[in-house]
């Protein structure tokens, strides 16, 4: 059985060695690295290639945050769970805009952050209750706007064009194919939607069945060639 492998970045000694040792008593888990600065956690990234960082926010040479940022620009795949003191709303919007898959309160139980850990590498995105009611009314809202949009652009014969050539596509893929035609990667199409990259990729491969494309240039090509 492999083992999901971890990186835990945390300036503190204490938080760091701890968590090491919660995740090395549990089946599946294997610590990699262990790291105190953003700097050292991004080579240490490059060198191990984790499937998990656990990232602290504020730490010396290059905040979590900015580590985040950088991860997820170059290792698209490798999930980022912030751990930190702070549930100021700013960070954990800041997060979700980067990338990270979830965001826990240090103080936690264990069992919490075992769950959360599993969450973000089943593809999920996890945040405090706090920000939900929030995060769920702007995906609501972005959702809404797109369809008004999608609605009253469309004439009688454009909207019979559209319907011959994109059979079936939900709001939420015509939210990805719009931000793909602009030329978006699959994580600034994530962060634009509120998704994991996991996710835009598999809404990406149901895309292209539905449109019998073979990948990411022929869907451009066709959004192109058919004016949606």
């Amino acid at each position: 059985m492999s083992q999901t492998t971890i990186l835990i970045a945390d300036d503190q000694p204490l938080i760091r060695d701890g968590l090491a040792a919660i995740l090395s008593m549990e089946k599946g888990y294997s610590v990699v690295a262990t790291t105190g600065d953003g700097v050292a956690t991004i080579e240490q990234v490059q060198l191990h290639r984790p499937q998990l960082v656990m990232m602290d926010i504020h730490m010396p040479k290059l905040d979590g945050l900015e580590a985040t940022k950088r991860i997820k620009a170059e290792f698209p795949d490798i999930k980022v769970l912030i751990l930190t003191t702070f549930e100021d709303e700013a960070y954990i919007w800041e997060a979700i805009r980067l990338g990270a898959s979830g965001y826990l309160v240090k103080g936690v139980e264990t069992k919490k952050i075992l769950a959360t850990i599993q969450v973000c590498l089943d593809g999920g995105i996890t945040y405090p209750l706090s920000i939900q009611p929030r995060l769920v009314q702007a995906l609501r809202t972005s959702e809404e706007h797109e369809e008004r949009v999608t609605t009253a652009n469309q004439t009688p014969a454009s909207m019979k064009k559209q319907d011959a050539k994109s059979p079936d596509l939900s709001v939420q893929e015509r939210n990805i194919l719009r931000n793909l035609k602009l030329g978006k990667s699959n994580q600034a199409i994530a962060s634009e939607l509120f998704l994991t990259t996991g996710t835009v990729k598999n809404y990406l491969s149901a895309i292209y069945k539905k449109l019998n494309v073979a990948g990411r240039s022929e869907t451009i090509a066709y959004l192109h060639e058919h004016d949606l």
